[in-house]
């Protein structure tokens, strides 16, 4: 019984590692636009001063 658990743990651990490392790396990639730090909200208006 104890093994089936020990094997069960491993596996689910081995598949988050990899859906973290390996599956969002190779499929998501660079298609991820960074915003500002508020939000994508600026607080001085629409053009990005540099003020935050």
């Amino acid at each position: 019984m104890q093994t089936i658990l020990v094997i069960l743990t491993f596996c689910v651990a081995a598949g988050f590692l990899l859906k973290k490392f390996v599956w969002n790396t190779i499929f998501e990639g660079k298609q991820k636009t960074i915003g500002t730090l508020d939000g994508d909200k600026t607080k001085c208006g629409n053009n990005d001063c540099g003020c935050h």
